[in-house]
């Protein structure tokens, strides 16, 4: 019976040598694709976008805040993708467009502005306190060249931005102004566009301004638009708002005041002064005259002169742990 089972293999054992051996496999994610909106811009390119035109809004407020001398604010609000027909359609009918070219993108891009907002900040220009005087459906000649000179001065901080990612890229030209968005047609309604959505505040008008830059326009230079290059931007945003700031502010007027003694009075006493009368202060003639700067008071110093005007030579630096002024 040993012999038998050795060469015959029972029914059981032959037919689990005919079954197939098991091969376990990966199952593939499918990843949707909508082909009326595909994605064109990954979640890296927006957010460099985004970086781009946050440094652009920090120029212009602080270039308009000092030029109109009038509270104002430029912040991102939106970076996204859409049709450049979804964009026409969301848009605003009174949103003043400017058509632009701007080397190295290969085609023209969009800007936005409410028509308020234009009127607040062209009124501010004419010298009046930032109200909007704009109506009506057409505008002026007048007009026209008033709001194509607005743009030009926003305009002019726009490539500073893109320029700590593509050095080459040149000042932005205003090509054409339109009343409505839906006539500029810088792009097939279908076309896939980056917007970017700004909140704009003219003292106490508030209103948006939309930035649209076709996919196409990008394409040459889409590689570089990277997560590591947001942090470089970054970097050189802030070094480059520093630098700015400081050419701005270095020709402003700061009011310098000189207090050369104090005292006190009552009230009975300043109400009878008289021309002719002596006030007794109570600074020592040995003592250091105050030296204001602004609303700080930062030196102390002797006073003097120089020919027929008053001078002061500065001591030393004011510390208040180390003075008492009176």
């Amino acid at each position: 019976m040993g012999l038998f089972n050795h060469n015959f293999p029972n029914k059981r054992a032959r037919q689990n040598d005919k079954l197939p051996a098991l091969v376990r496999t990966k199952v593939k994610k499918i990843k949707d694709y909508n082909f009326k909106n595909p994605d064109k811009f990954s979640k890296d390119h927006l957010k460099v976008l985004g970086s781009i035109h946050e440094h652009f809004c920090r120029q212009v407020s602080l270039a308009l805040n000092s030029m109109l001398r009038l509270p104002m604010e430029f912040s991102v609000a939106n970076v996204q993708q859409l049709t450049y027909g979804d964009f026409i359609d969301s848009m605003p009918e009174d949103l003043i467009t400017g058509v632009l070219n701007m080397y190295p993108l290969v085609t023209q891009f969009c800007i936005g502005l409410e028509r308020h907002l234009i009127g607040a900040i062209m009124d501010r220009l004419l010298g009046g306190s930032g109200v909007s005087s704009l109506s009506g459906d057409e505008l002026t000649d007048v007009e026209v060249g008033i709001i194509k000179d607005t743009f030009r001065r926003i305009l002019h901080f726009m490539p500073e931005g893109w320029q700590a990612l593509i050095p080459a890229t040149d000042d932005v030209e205003l090509v054409a102004l339109e009343a409505t968005p839906s006539a500029a047609q810088i792009a097939a309604p279908s076309d896939i566009v980056a917007l970017i959505t700004i909140n704009v505040e003219v003292g106490s008008d508030l209103g948006l301004m939309s930035v649209c830059i076709p996919y196409s326009a990008l394409e040459d230079v889409i590689v570089t638009l990277s997560r590591q290059s947001t942090y470089r931007n970054d970097k050189l945003a802030t070094e480059d708002s520093r630098d700015f700031i400081i050419s701005k502010l270095a020709n402003s007027p700061m009011p310098v005041k000189i207090v050369l003694a104090r005292g006190e009075l009552k009230l009975n006493e300043v109400m009878g002064l008289q021309a002719g009368d002596i006030i007794k202060l109570n600074t020592e003639l040995s003592a250091k005259s105050e030296i204001w700067i602004g609303e700080e008071l930062k030196y102390l110093g002797r006073p003097g002169q120089i020919s027929n005007n008053f001078t002061v030579a500065i001591s030393e630096e004011y510390e208040e742990d180390l003075h008492q002024i009176f």
